[in-house]
């Protein structure tokens, strides 16, 4: 008799159930870090993971009251799961299997592997703790055992060396085939544990619904990459497109298997830049990120606009806008787009008030412009000012266009401390 009621399911707390769900929503929800509204900022993947760590701390403190919220609360506990450690990886590992053969630790409930949605793993291999082939094995069972996985990635610190790189295991590699049918983004923000490029490729052929594909290299031929791969893909983000011998690429392109329409390059340096991919693909394209270690040149900003007539949003790195770089920056022709981002490393008001004047000269289809750099937002909101706050907001409201900080605030409203 003791034996059957200890199997007994909580009972339910009296308020209705979707007060409660509602209330461990607004409890632990971090926004942008979910499909859908995660694809809105399929580059900065990594940027609310301090936000995460904090919701799965007050996850687990919401689990621990009692049994019926560790009951009602477990689908909101392995929504979102962070491997940031061996000891993580492993208790994750034996709690899936302890499930697996009905011996998990919340009683009734079918396993947890059913509600995730979203897997981090940020292991440090330069660390000496962390056994690699132990780590494999047990990552290996853990996203086999997570059928449901929509966001998969992987930001491993890169090691030290080149030499001393770690390459993705074949077997970790081909357990995400598990979910092949759910898996919308996949992330690979470091240098480290990235496999082999053309197993790679194999993989991506069997990701018939994905979505986002961020990697620091994906290999193509001819300028072109393998349409099966792009068939469902809208936003790719890459560090490099290199090219290989004997690769066998595609000699024609058909707009039926390019779904593209996000572009985001994380270029290393010059000569990287990839010319044949905007001539191939810019008129798929509406949106381009193009994140960038030196100066930008006209001729960049030319081959955009030769080749991408349908873009209509636009994010780049720029120089400084010192009073020498006036004959650049008016050597710059934007292409008409109703969004334009900037990333600066230096800014001044006076040099934002130049650059404001050029685009409303030379950009009539403006309607946001935004400082994405939230280091120069701090810098412009904290140091002594240059001009008065009236005459800044002045300069920053007379453009017929929305001038926005990197939360997409009015920087008008951030002087005046609104939000």
């Amino acid at each position: 008799m003791a034996a059957s009621e200890s199997h007994q399911l909580p009972q339910q707390p009296r308020f209705p159930p979707e007060v409660w769900e509602y209330i461990f929503e607004l409890a632990t929800h971090v926004p942008y870090t979910l499909v859908p509204e995660v694809y809105e900022k399929a580059d900065r993947l990594g940027d609310p993971r301090s936000a995460l760590e904090a919701a799965l701390a007050t996850k687990r403190n919401l689990v621990l009251v009692c049994k019926q919220w560790q009951y009602m609360t477990m689908h909101y506990l392995y929504r979102i799961v962070l491997i940031r450690t061996g000891l993580d990886l492993l208790a994750l590992d034996r709690t899936l299997r302890n499930y697996a053969t009905g011996n998990g630790s919340c009683v009734g409930t079918q396993s947890p592997s059913q509600w995730t949605r979203r897997l981090d793993v940020t292991l440090d291999f330069r660390n000496k703790c962390e056994d690699l082939d132990r780590c494999v094995k047990h990552l290996t069972y853990v996203i086999k055992s997570l059928p449901k996985l929509e966001i998969v990635s992987f930001a491993i610190p890169g090691s030290l060396t080149e030499a001393g790189s770690v390459i993705m295991p074949f077997k970790a590699l081909d357990a995400l085939r598990c979910s092949a049918n759910s898996l919308r983004i996949l992330d690979w923000s470091g240098y480290d544990f990235f496999p082999q490029v053309h197993q790679l490729e194999e993989l991506l052929r069997d990701l018939p619904n994905l979505r986002v594909l961020r990697c620091h290299q994906l290999v193509w031929a001819n300028g072109v990459i393998p349409s099966n791969i792009l068939s469902s893909l809208t936003t790719l983000a890459v560090g490099a497109l290199v090219g290989r011998e004997g690769h066998p690429g595609e000699g024609v392109l058909h707009d039926a298997c390019v779904s593209l329409r996000e572009f985001i390059y994380y270029d290393g340096g010059p000569g990287h830049l990839p010319q044949e991919f905007p001539i191939h693909y810019g008129k798929y394209l509406t949106v381009v990120k193009w994140y960038r270690s030196f100066t930008w040149h006209h001729k960049e900003l030319d081959l955009l606009l030769k080749s991408c007539p349908n873009l209509d949003r636009l994010t780049i790195s720029l120089d400084s806008l010192d009073p020498s770089a006036d004959p650049r920056l008016r050597r710059l022709s934007f292409p008409c787009v109703s969004y334009l981002g900037v990333m600066w490393e230096v800014l001044t008001y006076q040099q934002l008030f130049r650059f404001l004047v050029h685009l409303r000269d030379t950009v009539p289809t403006l309607r946001v412009f935004q400082l994405i750099n939230p280091l120069i937002v701090g810098q412009l909101l904290t140091r002594p000012l240059e001009f008065s706050t009236e005459l800044i907001v002045k300069n920053l409201n007379e453009n017929y266009f929305r001038v926005e900080d990197d939360e997409g605030n009015l920087l008008s409203d951030r002087l005046f401390g609104k939000k």
